[in-house]
């Protein structure tokens, strides 16, 4: 081994990467000049202008100073998180070097896998039981302690990695045959049988491969097969079809353990087909592709540096077209969010960092130490699977793969610069091995072939062993002293004492970030819970206003803002409770559930001349109830300055989360404060773009547009929300009920489903829009159905319709066709008796 590189910049070159990667990530939380962000990141510079300018003012009342992240309290943290990681692996790459330390990294990682994997697959099988607090039908973990079945298959990956580097170094110090060498048969397995330091590796290597069967993930499975395929040399040696019987003995093993009646199932198989129209949870049909679209329509808008670590969950809202519904915190596919938030510099880091370890695995060939077979085996699959399975999910950033993918990864990165070059000719193994062994290493190897030799006992070692090791590791190196270890030459100590002090010391930093981060959501969780309470006393939260305005100027969080804002909003129901003096405690519920967000800002805009003038037609709201208690003083005193305080507060997380969806509803709300019905409109039209796939919050934004006396936005809305889901048409319908002035025809889009929803509600109303309904009626197109079933209600519900148009002969035709297609339907023939 070649211990003159060892703790040089070239040693460390993944810890420098780590930190120049965590620089870059840093660089992009720093306020930049507008020109300067909209040249590196367009999307970002649209965040802080195009995006604010219509709701807090133009630049020239903010600073014109803009960071590339937007949101750098996210950055910040991930940039910290970073920092922990390349302190990390520092501290693996220096400490696991040594043979016997290596071979207890591996099988450290294979015994933690296995663990969770046991918990998992006895979870499955007891899934009442709360052993450790995972109730898994309470709680719907997917997984063991893991919430996301993808997050565990690659601690399961991990495992089995770690699993069979120990196998591949015990097989090579027993019969030194290489797992990954072409001469290598699956019968030289046999000789593990009577090893007792392989009988962790093989109990963990069989958990693990049942736990990536059973857990449910497809991702998982794929990425294990590339994994093998990697780790046994059939790619790099192009061994073709000799793959598939290793391939069928491996996962046999697994399968054994479900030859025992448990409650278990192949769930990963079972989810391996990707056509099927039938299970939503396939690769095409689970909702990753129609995202993966936006986020990538998302990402270049904020090439070419990206939007900022750890702030995918707001950067992809700009383009949301085809998404499903729901919010994607994470893209399920790590190299697109990573391309998102670091744009092309980190492609180019995570590039390096692959073909880097790559280079160090081949290296690891020229090693003549069977732990370093077993390394490289381990290091194979582990960058296999790990490569293949983010292209599916995000389980890498999961603190507990984290971990174990920086105490790996680093040590497999390292480990091939210590091979030495093959210029010396002293100290060698004999003529077919080129490489040297340096006196630290020589007297622990000696003893560990020694160690081997004594439990190989019966095997054939003299035909399978080179007959020149005995006397190149024995003989010569036991006639010395035993060698001092030495980690370092003299000439080296400087360079990596500064090695250790760049690599150490900003975690120093890191540590009083997540210090804050961790004060900060301790603070607003508890905040949350207060304001969740019933009956939660006011002097609870104004004990909260102290720490948590301390906290928001020390962090500038957009949590502790959000959370800040809430609790005056709250306070200030209080006061105009107060304020109202109630009489009763039946008086005192109706007063506060005037003073409710939704609820409170309609008092504006009715009193609101101006709107009032547009909307002398509508109806009163449901919310504004004719009651005397409705007519008393709860909203008639004056603005209490915790309204004032609240959207100030909003304002601010506006400010450094400037695509935030909850702040823009939290200051909607609040739109009596500001008293701008300009701004209300923005509001409106952002959320709807912010919404854009989420037919929920669609369906709320056209009831706050009516509310805000805004029918073009509900119409426009109330579109979208039917163009997704015609299955809405009723609810949709049954808003407009209110403001007879809209049009159904204006919401209802011209496609067959929204016809036929939009019928079968009318029919049912005691005086329908004849003119929408005889449109509706024209667009049944029963023709289309695709099923028996399907016809028959298509022509019950075309004889209804035609019914009430007074179109008779039409009517009993269809309902004469309907009751052929469905000849059991005994209500179906007794409503055509009747209208007969």
């Amino acid at each position: 081994m070649d211990r003159d590189t060892q703790g040089g910049p070239r040693f460390h070159w993944l810890t420098i990467l780590l930190l120049g990667w965590a620089a870059f990530a840093w660089f992009q939380t720093l306020p930049l000049p507008a020109f300067l962000t909209n040249l590196l990141s367009p999307g970002s510079a649209a965040a802080y202008t195009t995006w604010l300018d219509p709701i807090i003012g133009s630049q020239t009342e903010r600073s014109s100073m803009h960071p590339i992240s937007i949101d750098p309290a996210a950055s910040r943290h991930a940039v910290a998180m970073l920092l922990v990681v390349a302190t990390l692996a520092w501290t693996s790459a220096s400490v696991f070097q040594n043979r016997r330390r290596l071979v207890l990294l591996m099988a450290g990682l294979a015994a933690g896998a296995a663990v969770h994997a046991a918990l998992g697959i006895f979870q499955l099988v007891s899934p009442e039981t709360d052993l450790l607090g995972m109730n898994a039908i309470n709680r719907g973990a997917h997984f063991a302690a893991f919430v996301n079945r993808n997050n565990a298959a690659l601690l399961m990956n991990i495992g089995v990695g770690a699993s069979m580097g120990v196998l591949a170094w015990r097989l090579s110090a027993l019969i030194g045959t290489e797992v990954d060498d072409e001469n290598f048969e699956v019968n030289d397995l046999i000789s593990l049988a009577s090893d007792r330091d392989s009988s962790i590796a093989l109990i963990s290597l069989v958990l693990c491969t049942a736990a990536l069967l059973v857990c449910g993930s497809r991702g998982g499975l794929v990425s294990a097969i590339i994994g093998f395929t990697l780790a046994l040399g059939w790619i790099r040696a192009r061994r073709g079809t000799a793959s598939i019987p290793v391939i069928i003995a491996v996962l046999a093993i697994a399968v054994a353990l479900l030859i025992v009646p448990f409650n278990l199932d192949l769930t990963s198989l079972d989810r391996m087909e990707l056509l099927s129209d039938q299970d939503e949870s396939t690769l095409l049909n689970d909702g990753r592709l129609p995202l993966w679209s936006d986020v990538m329509a998302a990402a270049t808008t904020y090439l070419p540096t990206g939007s900022g670590l750890g702030t995918f969950a707001d950067a992809h809202l700009t383009q949301l077209e085809k998404s499903s519904d729901g919010w994607a915190h994470h893209a399920d596919n790590l190299w697109l969010e990573m391309f998102t938030e670091q744009g092309i510099p980190g492609v180019l880091f995570v590039g390096v960092l692959i073909v880097g370890v790559i280079r160090s695995l081949n290296k690891l060939n020229d090693s003549p130490d069977a732990v370093d077979h077993g390394l490289r085996v381990a290091g194979w699959y582990i960058l296999g699977s790990l490569a293949v399975s983010q292209f599916f999910d995000m389980g890498l950033i999961i603190p507990a793969n984290l971990i174990a993918c920086a105490i790996f990864l680093p040590v497999a990165s390292t480990r091939g610069h210590l091979v030495a070059p093959r210029t010396r000719d002293t100290d060698y193994l004999g003529d077919e091995t080129d490489a040297y062994i340096e006196d630290d290493d020589a007297h622990e190897w000696a003893d560990e072939v020694a160690h081997d030799q004594e439990i190989s006992g019966d095997l054939d070692s003299s035909s399978d062993e080179p007959a020149h090791i005995k006397p190149a590791l024995i003989e010569p190196v036991t006639a010395k002293r035993k060698p001092r270890i030495r980690f370092q030459t003299k000439k080296m100590l400087p360079r990596s004492i500064a090695i250790a002090a760049i690599a150490v010391l900003p975690s120093v930093w890191a540590l009083s970030v997540l210090q804050k981060d961790a004060s900060a959501d301790a603070i607003v969780r508890r905040s949350k819970a207060l304001l969740a309470q019933r009956g939660t006393n006011p002097s609870q939260l104004e004990a909260l206003i102290s720490p948590l305005e301390n906290l928001a100027q020390r962090t500038e969080s957009p949590a502790v803002y959000r959370v800040l804002s809430d609790v005056h909003f709250q306070l200030a129901r209080y006061d105009e409770v107060v304020q109202a003096n109630p009489k009763s405690t039946e008086q005192l519920r109706e007063l506060y559930l005037q003073t409710a967000p939704a609820v409170r800002r309609l008092k504006w805009h009715a009193q609101n001349q101006t709107v009032a003038a547009h909307s002398t037609n509508h109806r009163a709201p449901a919310n504004e109830s004719d009651s005397g208690v409705a007519e008393s003083n709860a909203t008639d005193s004056p603005l209490s300055r915790h309204y004032i305080t609240a959207l100030e507060n909003t304002e601010a997380e506006l400010c450094v989360r400037p695509l935030s969806r909850e702040a823009r509803t939290a200051s909607l709300y609040l739109d009596f404060v500001y008293t701008d019905r300009d701004r209300t409109r923005a509001i409106l039209q952002q959320l709807s773009k912010l919404y854009g796939t989420y037919s929920a919050a669609l369906r709320q934004l056209a009831k706050l547009s009516l509310d805000s006396h805004e029918p073009e936005l509900a119409v426009t809305y109330l579109r979208m929300l039917l163009q997704r889901q015609p299955s809405q048409t009723p609810a949709a319908l049954k808003m407009l009920e209110s403001y007879p002035e809209i049009s159904i025809a204006s919401i209802i889009p011209p496609s067959t489903a929204n016809y036929r929803a939009a019928a079968a509600y009318l029919i049912t109303r005691p005086d329908p829009d004849q003119e929408f309904l005889a449109k509706a009626f024209a667009g049944l197109a029963c023709g289309q159905s695709e099923t028996i079933a399907e016809r028959a209600r298509c022509e019950e519900l075309y004889a209804d319709t035609a019914y009430v148009l007074d179109r008779h002969s039409d009517s009993f035709a269809s309902y004469q066709r309907a009751i052929e297609l469905d000849s059991a339907n005994a209500n179906l023939q007794l409503k055509y008796i009747n209208r007969l």
